[in-house]
């Protein structure tokens, strides 16, 4: 084999390497950014009970174990935040085709209005998939710190922290949604499933 052609060889080798390198640490490690606020220390939330629309007492971690959970707390008669925030979420829940492995919560926090029976008929609006979860005004309030959530008020007037929280797999806080970037939480819960 000539000099001429082993030089080609080794150029062409070369090219082919830089080009594998360039596709695995630009395309294949490179992580999207996602919108949401990531904690550094994820915050786990195991022993939150609750009631679901069957009147069933449930731990908002642990029962939905093995899936990643996007929990928001709002209220049924809510005029505005509420019913875009769960329509965001239909929207990108049935664009996804209703992924496994992700649950979408809403926990109320008006549970001397919103019953489980309330919750459900609210929730049938937007998909079947999605669980309501309500309780005593004492484990909505304890579920809400956990979420570093607050709210304030009663009847149709509530004041609330509108936000949407990501559960990791083994029911640890690790992403926070505000209402700024919900609207991009559709474009990450493909990255966050393979992530968490």
């Amino acid at each position: 084999m000539s000099r001429a052609i082993k030089v080609l060889w080794s150029v062409a080798a070369l090219v082919v390497l830089g080009a594998g390198a360039y596709y695995y640490w630009g395309v294949v490690q490179a992580k999207p950014a996602l919108a949401g606020t990531v904690l550094q220390n994820p915050v786990p939330v195991t022993g939150l009970k609750l009631v679901d629309t069957a009147g069933h007492e449930v731990d908002l971690a642990d029962d939905f174990a093995g899936s990643v959970t996007l929990v928001f707390f709002g209220y049924t008669r809510c005029p505005d935040v509420c019913p875009l925030t769960m329509a965001r979420l239909t929207r990108a829940y049935e664009i996804l085709g209703a992924p496994a492995g992700l649950k979408v919560v809403m926990v109320s926090v008006d549970p001397g209005h919103d019953t489980p029976e309330v919750m459900a008929e609210y929730l049938s609006r937007y998909h079947p998939d999605f669980v309501g979860l309500t309780g005593t005004n004492s484990q909505v309030a304890e579920a809400a710190r956990a979420f570093f959530v607050g709210y304030v008020g009663s009847g149709a007037t509530v004041a609330h922290t509108d936000v949407v929280g990501v559960l990791d797999r083994r029911g640890a806080l690790r992403y926070i949604y505000g209402q700024d970037v919900v609207v991009k939480l559709g474009d990450d819960i493909p990255e966050l499933l393979r992530e968490l």
